[in-house]
C-alpha cells in the first residue's frame, strides 16, 4: 500500500476518531457478550440443544468477528500508523460490518421471532417480522458486496451503496420496533392472578422494549450519519458495534430467567425443593428476614400465591444465583 502521509492541516481526528471509539466499544461489547455467555453456560444446562446451539454458534461468530476487528485495527494504528490510505482502506470491514451483522441480526430476529410464535400461537405476527428480516439481511449482504468493491471509507457515496445500506438499516429499525412492539402484546394479553407471574411478566416487557429500542437506535444513528456526512467515517462507530448489540440483547433476554439473590429483583423464595411423599411440595421462604418457614401445599391446589407446582427453583454457586425456569419462563 502506498504510504501517503497525512497532509498539514488536514483534520486527520475526524477519521481516526470514530474508527478507534468503534474499536474500543467493540472490545468491551465482547467482554460483556463473553460474561452473558459464560453465565448462559451455568445457569441454564438443561435448556433445549436447539438453544444452547443458538448461543455458540452466535458467540463463536462474534468471537470470529472479534479476531476480524483487531487485525484491522492494528493494520491502522500498527503497521500503517501515520498513513492516511492506510487508515482509510477497507480491508476486512465489508465482512465485519454489514455481513456479520446481517448474520448475527437474522439468528436473533428469528429467535425472537419463533418466542413471538410461542406465545401468540401465531404465524401472522412472526411471518411479518421474518419478512423485514429476510430484507434486512439481503440488503446488508448486497452492502457488503458494493463496500467491497469501493476499497475505500471515504468513497461509498454513490447511489447503489445509498440504496443499499438505506434499505439495510431502515428495515432492520423495522424488524426490531416491531418485535419489541409483538412481544410486549403477547405477554400482556393474558393476565395473571399470580404475582410471581406478573412480576415476570412486567421484567420480561419492560426487557423487550429496552432491547428493541437499543438495537433500533444504533440502526437509525448509523444511517442518520451515512447520510447526513458523506465521505466521513462518523456511521463506523454504530456500524462496528451493531452485532455485538444484537448477540448482548439476545442473552440479555436468555439469562434474565435468572436473579441475584438480595437484589432488588430478588425473588421471595430462597429454595424450593419438590418431595414425592403423598405428593407434597415443601417451599422455603425467606421474607426480608433471617427467619425461615416451611410452607406445604397439596399437589391438588397452588403451592402460594406466588408459586404454581411447575415451577421448578434452581440454587446454584454458593447459593448467590437463582433462577426459576418454569413452563412459561421457558418458553419465553
Amino acid at each position: 500500500m502506498e504510504n501517503t502521509g497525512v497532509p498539514p492541516g488536514f483534520p486527520i481526528a475526524q477519521v481516526s476518531g470514530p474508527l478507534i471509539v468503534a474499536y474500543m466499544l467493540h472490545w468491551g461489547l465482547f467482554g460483556a457478550l463473553t460474561i452473558q455467555t459464560y453465565l448462559y453456560f451455568e445457569a441454564f444446562p438443561n435448556d433445549r440443544n436447539s438453544t444452547k446451539c443458538l448461543v455458540y454458534a452466535v458467540y463463536c461468530l462474534e468471537l470470529v468477528q472479534t479476531i476480524l476487528v483487531s487485525h484491522d485495527a492494528f493494520l491502522d494504528f500498527g503497521y500503517g500508523f501515520g498513513n492516511l490510505a492506510a487508515l482509510t482502506a477497507m480491508d476486512y470491514n465489508w465482512l465485519n460490518v454489514p455481513v456479520m451483522t446481517s448474520i448475527v441480526a437474522f439468528i436473533g430476529q428469528s429467535f425472537y421471532a419463533y418466542r413471538i410464535y410461542l406465545l401468540s400461537k401465531s404465524w401472522i405476527l412472526p411471518s411479518l417480522i421474518m419478512a423485514t428480516s429476510i430484507t434486512s439481511s439481503t440488503a446488508g449482504l448486497v452492502t457488503g458486496a458494493f463496500v467491497f468493491v469501493a476499497g475505500d471509507l471515504t468513497r461509498l457515496d454513490n447511489h447503489r451503496t445509498n440504496v443499499a445500506v438505506g434499505t439495510w438499516l431502515a428495515s432492520s429499525a423495522t424488524s426490531d420496533i416491531l418485535i419489541a412492539a409483538c412481544m410486549t402484546y403477547c405477554l400482556l394479553k393474558d393476565g395473571t392472578g399470580f404475582r410471581r407471574t406478573r412480576i415476570l411478566v412486567t421484567r420480561l416487557v419492560r426487557l423487550s422494549i429496552e432491547t428493541g429500542s437499543i438495537t433500533a437506535t444504533v440502526a437509525l444513528l448509523d444511517l442518520a450519519l451515512f447520510f447526513i456526512f458523506p465521505g466521513k467515517t462518523y456511521y463506523s462507530t454504530p456500524a462496528a458495534i451493531m452485532p455485538k448489540i444484537y448477540a448482548n440483547t439476545m442473552l440479555a433476554v436468555l439469562n434474565s430467567r435468572f436473579h441475584i439473590l438480595g437484589g432488588r429483583t430478588a425473588p421471595v423464595a430462597s429454595a424450593i425443593s419438590i418431595t414425592n411423599n403423598s405428593n407434597v411440595m415443601s417451599l422455603r421462604f425467606r421474607r426480608g428476614n433471617p427467619v425461615e418457614t416451611d410452607v406445604d401445599a397439596s399437589h391438588t391446589a397452588a403451592a402460594s400465591d406466588d408459586y404454581s407446582q411447575n415451577t421448578s427453583g434452581i440454587v446454584f454457586s454458593k447459593d448467590v444465583l437463582v433462577h426459576y425456569e418454569g413452563k412459561d419462563a421457558a418458553s419465553v
